[in-house]
């Protein structure tokens, strides 16, 4: 699969994502009362109204992209391509499928074991499948540091309240 159609893939499956997490927010979530009120629903619908922009720019830049004839005579192909034709071109879903596999664990995991735990797992996780670094010293200082960072920012800075698991609960 070439570098164009893993960029339309990636963007459709994550607009369709975007697509379905607006459509729950805007139902599950209340509007905010009285006048000039953001609510609790507008961070949620924000952030899923960027990953939607985002990810119909990336699926419109990649459909814009010149076909694959003529940029064969143009480009070399890259090393991780070349390695997907070595091993049969298997790979060539794996990064849409581990991206709204992290997205949909994420969210289950934040209803079962709360922000806290769901986020360092998630990190970990990509750090683990997603990256070349396999170090365990490096995945757990990541995964330390960016759930301490949002837990900082989020929580304790901006006020915001963080999710609390039903299976655990560290809040």
């Amino acid at each position: 699969m070439s570098e164009k159609m893993r960029d339309v893939v990636t963007g459709t499956l994550l607009l369709v994502l975007a697509s379905v997490w607006m459509l729950i927010v805007w139902r599950t979530i209340p509007p905010g009362t009285g006048g000039g009120d953001v609510g609790p629903r507008a961070f949620p619908l924000l952030l899923g109204a960027f990953l939607a922009l985002f990810s119909l720019w990336l699926t419109v830049a990649a459909l814009r992209k010149r076909g694959d004839s003529a940029g064969a005579l143009e480009a070399d192909v890259s090393a991780d391509d070349a390695r997907a034709e070595k091993q049969g071109g298997g790979g060539d879903l794996a990064a849409p499928i581990l991206t709204v596999a992290h997205l949909l664990a994420y969210g289950f995991l934040m209803q079962r074991i709360g922000f806290v735990l769901a986020t360092f797992v998630v990190v970990a996780s990509i750090m683990l499948f997603c990256t070349s670094d396999r170090s365990p010293l490096r995945i757990g200082a990541m995964s330390l540091g960016v759930t301490f960072a949002c837990w900082l920012i989020f929580g304790k800075i901006l006020g915001v309240y963080l999710a609390t698991g039903s299976w655990i609960n560290l809040g």
